[in-house]
């Protein structure tokens, strides 16, 4: 055979540039952990991620502003390239500071934000209320805080979830008013789940009580599709089986509590572990922590039903999960959940992606971090075209934050 070496040289110009494109699309996929400015500075702990309609990254921290043990909490908007500078919504001396039940923020509608967190009543440890305040104009400036339980009883309340609520802010929160209270302890009795609205200047609608025996300290979450509202949770059986539990709001009323699963976690006593909700469209995804005969586990699961029902859990962890998880949708078919998970001596905070039809992707790690109750609850938001992620490094007390771009997952 005769060889062309003209044919041959074309064929090589074409196939190199192709070559390099193939490859260039493998190194876009490869999965990269980037640094994130953080603006909290040293001291901020405890941060809280949400996105705004416009595309805009809100933060919420915690930070130290005296030697008399003050607090102050402060925000700060990432946009454009850059954070704004951070603005303080309240600072005072009796600030109840917790790793788990930490403020957050919230957008309500166009420039109205808002934020909570909790302050202490009375002498006991576990006796603090939850304050609302609410910006106007995108954080520049913050009302005077409300407290929306009006029970007026030195107790815990906490562990507050936002949602819309046709046309008003809607929240859920753990209620402490029905139980016995205890110098230094949570008390007894049982804690429950209450709702109201916000709305107008400040103005609060009825308390209502969703269930009156959940678990004590677990962070709640809270989803909004259409018309409905769902509202996630751990549940306390009166022989301390603790499955994850939602209500829903169909526009007129609220309905019983249903689990999502029965896992049959029988444990008695609060694991701090609470669930996580998201919205795509019409669908709604869930990630909880579990441990039923001592195996821990994540799980997720889906809902076409507005919570409804919800398909069988897909375990999604890597091996020996502490929980702490969070979620968010990346594109219209898959969800992303992180949480901590141990490996060794070392702890780690981990992602996987999960498809609604049961796809797994990798389980990836975004950072180490420290296993204790100091680092808090790890936080995951979706702006833009990246997953964003803020923790606590104890100790020497600072934020940390990092990116990820969707497209690597």
């Amino acid at each position: 055979m005769k060889y062309d070496r003209k044919k041959q040289t074309i064929k090589r110009r074409l196939f190199l540039p192709i070559l390099a494109l193939f490859l260039a699309g493998c190194a876009e996929r490869e999965f990269e952990v980037l640094p994130f400015e953080n603006v909290s500075g040293m001291g901020g702990r405890f941060p809280s991620l949400a996105t705004t309609s416009g595309g805009t990254l809100l933060m919420s921290w915690l930070t130290p502003s005296g030697s008399d043990g003050a607090y102050s909490l402060r925000f700060s908007e990432w946009k454009e390239g850059s954070w704004s500078e951070p603005t303080t919504v309240f600072s005072g001396p009796e600030f109840f500071v917790n790793w788990a039940d930490h403020p957050s923020i919230f957008q309500v509608n166009g420039d109205t934000l808002v934020t909570h967190w909790l302050y202490k009543r009375g002498p006991g440890t576990f006796e603090y209320d939850v304050y609302l305040s609410v910006s106007n104009d995108k954080g520049a400036s913050w009302s005077e805080p409300v407290i929306p339980h009006r029970d007026g009883i030195a107790a815990e309340h906490g562990f507050v979830s936002f949602f819309h609520q046709s046309g008003k802010l809607g929240m859920a929160w753990l209620d402490g008013r029905n139980m016995a209270p205890s110098e230094h302890g949570h008390g007894s009795g049982n804690m429950s789940l209450f709702t109201t609205t916000l709305e107008g200047e400040m103005v609060l609608g009825p308390e209502q009580s969703l269930d009156s025996r959940i678990c004590e300290c677990c962070p709640t979450a809270a989803a909004t599709i259409g018309d409905k509202h769902i509202v996630a949770y751990r549940d306390r059986s009166d022989t301390e089986v603790r499955n994850i539990q939602t209500v829903r709001f169909d526009g007129e009323s609220w309905s019983s509590p249903s689990s999502v699963h029965d896992d049959g976690w029988m444990i008695p006593g609060c694991p701090v572990n609470g669930p996580e909700l998201a919205v795509n469209g019409e669908m709604l995804g869930i990630a909880w922590y579990t441990a039923p005969n001592g195996e821990a586990r994540v799980n997720v699961a889906f809902s076409s039903d507005a919570g409804e029902t919800f398909t069988e859990p897909l375990r999604i962890d890597g091996g020996i999960p502490l929980g702490r998880v969070d979620l968010e949708w990346v594109d219209k078919n898959r969800v992303a959940v992180s949480w901590i998970e141990l490996a060794g001596d070392l702890a780690h905070v981990r992602i996987r992606t999960v498809s609604a039809n049961g796809k797994l992707g990798e389980v990836r790690t975004v950072t180490d971090i420290d296993s204790g109750r100091g680092s808090g609850y790890p936080k995951m938001v979706k702006a833009g075209k990246e997953l964003f992620f803020a923790w606590t490094i104890p100790g020497d007390w600072r934020i940390e934050m990092a990116a990820v771009s969707l497209r690597t997952l």
